[in-house]
């Protein structure tokens, strides 16, 4: 992850470097991929797995309460 902005609701999720390695247990090879996994997901929710860099700073949104 390079960039998150919010939406405000969803909070501060990512961290720098975070990288998205599976969505709903599918592992995207690309962006791209992940993005249409997400985009073509039937599901309410969407789970994403991700592996975190310890210590990594967080993607704060805009009007966080953090």
């Amino acid at each position: 992850v390079a960039q998150w902005s919010g939406p405000c609701r969803l909070g501060c999720l990512f961290h720098h470097g975070d990288h998205i390695v599976a969505v709903n247990d599918l592992q995207p090879q690309d962006v791209e991929e992940a993005y249409f996994f997400i985009s073509r997901s039937t599901r309410k929710e969407v789970k994403l797995t991700v592996c975190r860099i310890p210590h990594s700073d967080v993607f704060h949104v805009k009007g966080c309460s953090c």
